[in-house]
């Protein structure tokens, strides 16, 4: 990437932070007529997609080899994360792709708070499994109840 270096990146990404007009992508899972966009892009339809205002609470810079770049984004719901990484590519005139997502946090639920399904499984017979697990257990069925 000729002519990209850290001060362009972080001025790139830092130029994000706050509201902003998002399409979504075509390929994604917003619902047009109760069908999702995805489903009409698989059938090459053409569809409009209405920009949204979404929100960028901030962008963290962590690193970047010349080549790739880590970036930390919170973001408020409904922000399509991938569309982020390629407004970052254009800033730059370079096109950008997302190589690898982790969501760290989604409502309440934080990946700090999370176990395995080895740990759960270990500790499925502990008299005290309710007293670990049962909080999230219990949140979780609210949750998959909504689904």
């Amino acid at each position: 990437m000729q002519g990209i270096n850290e001060e362009a990146l972080l001025k790139a990404i830092k130029s994000l932070e706050g509201d902003f007009n998002q399409i979504p992508p075509i390929f994604s899972a917003k619902k047009i007529k109760g069908k999702p966009a995805y489903a009409y892009a698989r059938e090459k339809k053409e569809i409009t997609l209405e920009a949204k205002v979404v929100k960028i609470y901030n962008i963290d810079f962590i690193s970047f080899d010349g080549e790739n770049a880590v970036i930390k984004i919170n973001c408020g719901s409904g922000t399509y994360v991938r569309s982020v990484v390629n407004i970052i590519g254009k800033i730059l005139g370079c096109g950008a792709t997302l190589t690898a997502l982790l969501r760290t946090r989604i409502g309440s639920y934080d990946i700090s708070e999370s176990v395995t399904l080895d740990e759960l499984e270990r500790n499925v017979y502990d008299e005290n499994f309710f007293k670990l697990y049962g909080k999230s257990i219990k949140s979780m069925d609210g949750f998959l109840g909504k689904i």
